[in-house]
C-alpha cells in the first residue's frame, strides 16, 4: 500500500509540474494590428478641402475667394464595396464603380452615369493619380488628363474625411 502511495504522489507532482500557467508571463509580446491598408483608408466619403486647376487655387473650404464656389458641396462616396457616388461641384450626381490600382497610385471611377448620361467628356469614366500616401483623413487626388469641366486643365484636390 505504502508503494502504491508513492506512486500516486509522483504521479500527481508530475502533473502538476508539467502544467503551464497561461497570462504569467510578466512581459507578454504586445500585438500590433496591422497597418490599414490604402484600400480600407479611401473607404469613406471624402468632400473638398483644397482644389486647383493647372495649379491655380479654384476652392478652399471656409475661404471667401473661391472662384467654383460649388467644390462646398462636392462628395465622393466610396464606403460601400466598389460602388461609387460622385457629386460634382456643379451639383450634378453620378453612381458606378470604383478600382484601385494594384500599386495603390491610381483611382479609377468607371461606367459613372445618371439620368442625364455620364460627366461632360469623359465617357463615364474619370482616372485620379494619388498623390501621397492616404491617410485616415487626407486623400490628394490629381485627374490624369485634362477635365472639360474645369476647361480642360489638370484638377488636383485635397479631399478630407471629416
Amino acid at each position: 500500500m505504502k508503494f502504491l502511495s508513492i506512486v500516486f504522489a509522483l504521479i500527481c507532482a508530475l502533473s502538476l509540474g508539467s502544467c503551464s500557467s497561461k497570462g504569467s508571463d510578466p512581459n507578454p509580446t504586445p500585438v500590433t494590428p496591422p497597418a490599414p491598408t490604402v484600400a480600407d483608408l479611401i473607404k469613406k466619403v471624402w468632400s473638398v478641402n483644397t482644389v486647383t486647376w493647372d495649379g491655380v487655387s479654384q476652392y478652399t473650404k471656409g475661404g471667401s475667394n473661391n472662384l467654383v464656389a460649388g467644390y462646398s458641396s462636392f462628395k465622393l462616396d466610396l464606403s460601400s464595396g466598389s460602388s461609387v457616388t460622385l457629386t460634382e461641384f456643379d451639383g450634378k450626381k453620378f453612381t458606378g464603380i470604383y478600382v484601385l490600382s494594384s500599386d495603390n497610385k491610381k483611382l479609377t471611377l468607371s461606367s459613372l452615369t445618371s439620368s442625364e448620361g455620364a460627366p461632360s467628356g469623359t465617357n463615364g469614366t474619370l482616372e485620379f493619380a494619388i498623390s501621397g500616401t492616404p491617410s485616415a483623413s487626407s486623400l490628394a487626388l490629381e485627374t490624369t488628363t485634362t477635365y472639360i469641366k474645369a476647361t480642360n486643365k489638370k484638377v488636383a484636390m485635397t479631399l478630407v474625411n471629416p
